[in-house]
């Protein structure tokens, strides 16, 4: 099966990359389309294929001249109706040059199935849509779905002109399906795919005692930096930890420009001996950090499923998460995690005081309960073999309609 999954960036995002290497291994060939973010990455399995799109405008202009040509030899007087269609969505010499190294890659490479990751992606680019002669899919994520057409009402009237285009869709939580269906999608479309995490997290030693009283309490978050991950709240939380005279330090990991906030919070509430911000960092860092904590907080406005949550539940660290979209999918309240209100600091503060005061038996309970939770829907071995069997359902369904 040759699959085409155009990423954005190349190295993909932690789930996209998880997803694209497990199915590589499986014998399936993955076309990875994308602008090359960090200098020299490759994958060591040839199954794996980049298409990196280049930077500088030379690059651009050959690249394209070297595409266009191919894709004549190939298809003929098909190809000038393709190329029409994109000088049709331009019309600048410059700008169709560049839209054309983005969207002509995947028509020469012959895919089976075409996997869009990002919604927004899908509209910038209908050509893929209208021209693509092979099934295409969509991922419904997070902030794609839940915020950015709620923002912007011209892609609201995108995404539903062409969501019921797709082939098929894949949803991370049942909350995006309901949200997606707000679009003209039919939800008999939309397969759920759990995220997962790997196994090996699972069989991680910790570097703490994580059952154990400590005078400091350990906490930690980790996402992206955005005003949606809900750290402002997160922040005013540990301010009232602070007045209550609670010992803790809390450290968030968030990658991305949108930090001025949180710096200017964390300085307007005194809170400079009792944050750490860093602003990304590797995630093999990312989980031995995590690691070493004691407590999981995810804050969030609005979520799909949070992959950070899942993998602070696989290696043992307790999850307190707000009620944010799908997120009451993962979490059961007391039984291997907590659950407080969205903008609800005190709330959030009440819960990490009544985790510290748990006796130890409590908190591995909770802890056993979360990796069994993990063991059951989220590893990334199930999640692979739902995958090629989305593909290959799409791809007969395809098929027998053309």
């Amino acid at each position: 099966m040759k699959i085409g999954i155009l990423a954005g960036e190349i190295p993909p995002s932690h789930f996209i990359h998880q997803l694209v290497c497990n199915i590589a291994e499986r014998e399936h060939t993955i076309f990875l389309y994308g602008s090359l973010k960090k200098k020299n990455f490759s994958y060591s399995n040839s199954s794996i294929i980049l298409r990196v799109k280049p930077r500088n405008k030379v690059s651009i202009f050959f690249k394209t001249i070297l595409f266009i040509i191919k894709l004549m030899y190939i298809n003929g007087y098909s190809s000038l109706q393709l190329l029409s269609q994109i000088w049709i969505n331009n019309q600048r010499i410059g700008t169709f040059i560049k839209r054309c190294c983005t969207v002509l890659p995947p028509f020469l490479d012959n895919l089976d199935i075409f996997h869009i990751q990002w919604a927004k992606t899908l509209v910038y680019y209908p050509e893929f849509i209208i021209k693509l002669r092979c099934p295409i899919i969509l991922s419904l994520r997070g902030t794609h779905i839940n915020v950015s057409p709620l923002a912007d009402q011209k892609l609201a009237l995108l995404y539903r002109r062409y969501f019921p285009k797709i082939n098929g869709l894949h949803a991370v939580s049942k909350s995006i399906v309901k949200k997606a269906t707000k679009y003209g999608v039919d939800a008999d479309k939309i397969t759920i795919i759990n995220p997962a995490v790997d196994e090996k997290l699972l069989d991680s030693k910790p570097q703490r005692k994580s059952i154990e009283n400590s005078d400091i309490l350990k906490i930690i978050s980790v996402g992206r930096c955005h005003w949606i991950k809900g750290y402002t709240f997160a922040l005013d939380a540990m301010n009232i930890l602070k007045k209550e005279g609670i010992q803790f330090h809390y450290t968030i990991i968030a990658g991305g420009r949108d930090h001025e906030n949180i710096h200017f919070q964390i300085h307007d509430l005194g809170l400079k001996n009792y944050i750490t911000f860093l602003n990304e960092l590797p995630h093999y860092q990312v989980i031995e950090m995590l690691s070493e904590c004691n407590l999981f907080i995810l804050p969030s406005i609005e979520e799909g499923i949070s992959n950070s949550v899942l993998e602070a539940m696989a290696v043992g660290v307790p999850v307190i998460s707000t009620d944010c979209g799908g997120m009451v999918e993962v979490i059961k309240h007391g039984e291997n995690g907590f659950i407080v209100p969205v903008r609800d600091p005190k709330s959030m503060a009440d819960t990490i005081q009544k985790f510290q005061h748990l006796d130890e038996t409590d908190k591995m309970i909770i802890i056993n309960n979360a990796k069994e939770t993990i063991i059951s829907y989220h590893l990334i071995h199930d999640q692979v073999v739902r995958f090629k069997s989305f593909y290959s359902n799409i791809i007969k369904s395809y098929t027998f309609s053309g």
